[in-house]
């Protein structure tokens, strides 16, 4: 009987091997920002505040959160590799519109937030290893019983503007000729008072977010519930302007080795298996551990 290659009969094998692979062919072009960070020792990593677990601050206004952690591993990581100290400057990038005109105007180096990689996005940036999968969908007081999109026929929906939220939400609503009254706000915060006080009557948003909101209102997380139906799947990376290929290549060092040796989930159970919420981790962000990628949201 021939025996079988190692290779061909280990899945976490052929996972480093892939890995390896994908950070070892791409392109060596010298790019300016890993030029500049190594010779200044200095990075801008903007951050999102208020989007726990992903992105917030503590009471010291310190930046704290999931893909916090995580881009401060990746300097970490740098730092040692170079044999040089590099001090981040984190900035606050204010809401979702401002993320893009920071990272374009190059005042911030990467975003560590809970920013889904899709494909229009994919034109103009680049996104790490998918690191967290969430699923954008929409939330209602659980006495009007709203289960289906076209339940809200005609009705007021709130949502982020400049977020992936938006334009599938409008997209549902103009395919299945639903007539949505859209209510945009500016950040998590103002779109979870228009559901709190009643402004419309549901809100679309990233299904970890809003759970952890309504886990902390006033109501309680019982006084709210999801619809149904999902407006889209989002795979969150960190992300970087286009052309910092070497930067990125950096990036995903650091997460594949997290993926592949299984310290990720040290980091994953300190935010998401804690005393406040206990979400395990899902078949597909397992199935990214195991083979690290960083393909876009879909539909």
């Amino acid at each position: 009987m021939q025996k079988k290659h190692p290779s061909r009969s280990n899945p976490m094998l052929l996972a480093v091997a892939s890995a390896s692979a994908m950070l070892i062919s791409q392109p060596s072009v010298a790019d300016a920002t890993l030029d500049r960070i190594l010779s200044s020792g200095q990075i801008n990593l903007g951050h999102f505040p208020g989007e726990e677990p992903f992105s917030d601050v503590d009471a010291q206004k310190q930046p704290i959160g999931y893909s916090i952690d995580l881009c401060k591993r990746v300097v970490e990581d740098l730092s040692k590799s170079s044999g040089k100290p590099i001090q981040i400057n984190w900035v606050d990038v204010v809401d979702a519109k401002n993320r893009f005109t920071l990272m374009d105007g190059k005042k911030i180096d990467a975003l560590c937030a809970d920013t889904t990689n899709n494909r229009e996005r994919q034109k103009k940036y680049s996104f790490s290893y998918t690191m967290y999968v969430a699923g954008i969908r929409l939330l209602s007081d659980k006495s009007k019983s709203y289960k289906s999109f076209s339940d809200l026929r005609g009705k007021k929906v709130g949502v982020i503007a400049g977020t992936t939220g938006e334009g599938l939400l409008k997209g549902v609503s103009n395919d299945k000729q639903l007539g949505y009254q859209v209510v945009m706000s500016k950040d998590l915060e103002s779109l979870w008072e228009l559901l709190e006080k009643k402004q419309v009557e549901a809100i679309a948003y990233d299904d970890i977010l809003l759970a952890n909101k309504a886990a902390k209102s006033k109501a309680g997380g019982n006084a709210y519930t999801f619809l149904h139906e999902y407006l889209s799947v989002e795979p969150y990376g960190i992300m970087t302007r286009k052309d910092d290929v070497d930067f990125m290549k950096t990036i995903n060092k650091t997460l594949a080795n997290l993926f592949i040796t299984g310290e990720i989930m040290t980091y994953y159970n300190k935010w998401f298996m804690n005393g406040s919420r206990k979400i395990p981790l899902g078949h597909i962000l397992s199935e990214d551990f195991k083979a690290p990628n960083n393909y876009p949201a879909y539909p």
